[in-house]
């Protein structure tokens, strides 16, 4: 009799178990492919680097390789001119305007509009900004910090400041260092020393974290000038000092990406129709400067 009940019960549950499952809602799988764009122009630059991609789902090893979309029809607008981009794939892979004559002016309105093989239409435009007119103290042609160190105080000498441009409230400051393998080839004396980074906040295993390569360090600044700081620099050796006076569309995709905190983007920050991504437009000062290691 026990054995019996032990049977209707198993019977039971088993019944159960198949009668819940088969009311579950089953998990999504599909997935809605986005087009994603990223896209800059720069005042008095040719048009290049512009990067259009599919998005990926979540369950899948990433490929930015798979997620380029290379054979899109892309044209630029402007002034009454249309203008058709190519793409190429290599370090500065995207799509570009092969006549290199052709430069981006400023305060001009430009758009873009982008046919996908898949049928996917994109648009969106942006209004060049004022050129920055000039340094008024540009950065140091050669630095000298102490390695390994995040407390040091600010250091007037290395002040930087430019032009102020009217209208313009919020500036964007950038650090690239332009050779992450090679330090001693720039020396005085050139030597086989290779580079390493100014200090480490992701990994102790460089090849472990990929931000670990990240050559590049970016800052909001509301005002003209500001203190050139340790934590500016990721790597040691020759950089590229920027200052970009932003259109409202790449501020706002930088303010969404990198000072947000947030793992999702806002898509009232979105300035792509049809897509997401940003087409944006920057004025831009530069400065070459050095980073040298003054301790072994």
């Amino acid at each position: 009799m026990k054995t019996i009940n032990r049977i209707l019960v198993l019977t039971s549950v088993i019944f159960l178990s198949y009668f819940l499952n088969s009311c579950e809602d089953k998990p999504p799988v599909d997935y809605t492919v986005e087009k994603y764009l990223e896209a800059y122009l720069i005042v008095d630059k040719p048009i290049e680097k512009i990067i259009l991609m599919n998005s990926q789902p979540i369950d899948k090893k990433y490929s930015k390789d798979q997620a380029m979309i290379k054979d899109a029809e892309v044209k630029i607008l402007s002034d009454n001119q249309e203008y058709i981009l190519s793409y190429k794939d290599g370090e500065n892979a995207g799509y570009y305007l092969p006549d290199a004559s052709v430069t981006v002016k400023p305060e001009t309105v430009y758009k873009i509009e982008i046919m996908t093989k898949d049928g996917v239409f994109l648009t969106a435009e942006t209004k060049t900004p004022k050129r920055i007119n000039a340094w008024v103290k540009a950065p140091k042609s050669e630095i000298y910090y102490p390695q390994d160190t995040l407390n040091l105080p600010k250091v007037d000498s290395l002040e930087i400041e430019w032009t102020p441009v009217e209208g313009t409230s919020f500036f964007l400051i950038r650090t690239l260092c332009q050779d992450t393998l090679n330090y001693g080839k720039y020396l005085p004396v050139p030597t086989n020393e290779a580079n390493r980074r100014c200090y480490n906040l992701f990994s102790k295993n460089e090849n472990a974290e990929p931000m670990y390569k990240n050559p590049t360090n970016w800052g909001l600044i509301a005002n003209n000038k500001t203190a050139t700081v340790w934590l500016a620099f990721r790597w040691f050796g020759l950089h590229d000092v920027s200052v970009f006076n932003p259109d409202p569309n790449m501020l706002n995709w930088f303010i969404n990406i990198y000072f947000t905190g947030s793992s999702e983007t806002n898509p009232l920050l979105n300035s792509v129709k049809g897509g997401f991504g940003v087409f944006g437009s920057a004025s831009v000062l530069s400065y070459e400067s050095f980073l040298y290691k003054n301790q072994p």
